[in-house]
């Protein structure tokens, strides 16, 4: 029963990565008026650790359970 449920989890989290990367192709870009050029702040490269880190501990605290 616990494998079924883990399953659908992982069936629904592939549902919605799926249907968000239509999302994300479809961003409107700036009006020509926008200085979208310069970069007031660097984004992070680091980021993505931050989410793995964050996944991974959520799935340690949701097993503990």
């Amino acid at each position: 029963m616990k494998k079924k449920i883990n399953q659908r989890k992982y069936i629904i989290l592939l549902i919605i990565l799926i249907a968000s990367i239509p999302a994300v192709n479809a961003q409107i870009g700036f009006p020509d008026d926008v200085d979208d050029e310069t970069v007031a702040a660097p984004i992070n490269g680091l980021i993505w650790l931050a989410l793995t880190f964050g996944g991974a501990l959520g799935i340690l605290k949701s097993r503990k359970k």
